[in-house]
């Protein structure tokens, strides 16, 4: 028996993809106020969410557009 392998509905790839990026901009949000006596630390912290808000947008770029509808 062979199985085929289920194709991935590309919305729900790409809704998981964001909200994986959207975690990790809230986490290390939540660890900045701890390490304010770090300044090395919370520049790591602020490089990560760029990093990953750098990604989301970018992701954003394969949401399908919808055409504008005239009025």
């Amino acid at each position: 028996m062979t199985t085929e392998p289920i194709a991935e509905d590309p919305m729900r790839v790409l809704v998981h993809d964001l909200r994986n990026l959207l975690a990790v901009i809230v986490q290390y949000c939540e660890l900045i106020p701890d390490e304010t006596d770090d300044a090395e630390a919370v520049k790591a912290d602020v490089k990560e969410i760029r990093d990953a808000a750098e990604r989301a947008v970018a992701l954003t770029e394969k949401i399908p557009r919808t055409p504008k509808q005239s009025s």
